[in-house]
């Protein structure tokens, strides 16, 4: 088939352009083909992990029914082991320490609270763990390493009730200026109407002017 003069010139300058420039832009094609199929299967992947997290964490809710700390034991572990980046090991951790709290084992409580702190993947779950690791400092009198959890990052939501804790921190190592300063800081943050403010106004209260 003939071709005038204008379209061979089209011609031979796509070609041109395809010996130039067409395995760089083949390259892009690939890549951006691969990337999509790649986040597609990494999707597909958590999807699935948290599926078999959620059915294993059913031995999680059994162990808590039949108040069985070791099958709970068991059963935490196993999700924190095998499926650590679903939010279903966070939940563990947090039941677990709670458990073990009951169960007067203090070490077993804060190495799970520790766990949920650092390896939560919600922001809301890993602030109640901070938040209840200092409480557990507090009640075994370590008031530094309770105000060192409670000056850690987290969601605004929890400022009130960070610093409520950190006043109480204060008190009991008698650092009354420091609590006063908390409370005060607490009551700042607590709207109107929250039924925590009175409970903080009588803390305060009690500190004298």
């Amino acid at each position: 088939m003939a071709f005038d003069l204008q379209e061979q010139e089209q011609i031979d300058s796509l070609k041109a352009f395809w010996q130039q420039w067409g395995k760089l832009i083949g390259g892009a094609v690939l890549a951006v083909c691969l990337g999509t199929f790649g986040f597609k299967g990494y999707q597909w992947h958590q999807k699935e992990q948290s599926e078999k997290a959620a059915a294993a964490y059913e031995a999680v809710d059994s162990a808590v029914a039949a108040k069985d700390i070791a099958k709970l034991k068991s059963a935490a572990q196993l999700l924190q082991g095998e499926y650590a980046g679903t939010i279903y090991a966070s939940r563990s951790a947090l039941v677990l320490a709670k458990a073990a709290f009951d169960k007067n084992d203090p070490a077993l409580a804060a190495s799970q609270l520790e766990w949920a702190a650092k390896n939560g993947k919600d922001e809301a779950i890993q602030a109640i763990a901070r938040m209840r690791l200092a409480s557990l400092h507090l009640d075994q009198k370590q008031y530094d390493a309770a105000i060192s959890e409670l000056n850690q990052e987290h969601p605004a939501a929890f400022d009130a009730q960070y610093l409520e804790l950190k006043g109480d921190v204060f008190v009991a190592k008698g650092d009354n200026a420091a609590a006063r300063d908390a409370y005060k800081a607490a009551l700042a943050k607590l709207v109107e109407e929250s039924p925590v403010r009175q409970l903080v106004q009588t803390k305060l209260d009690a500190l004298g002017a």
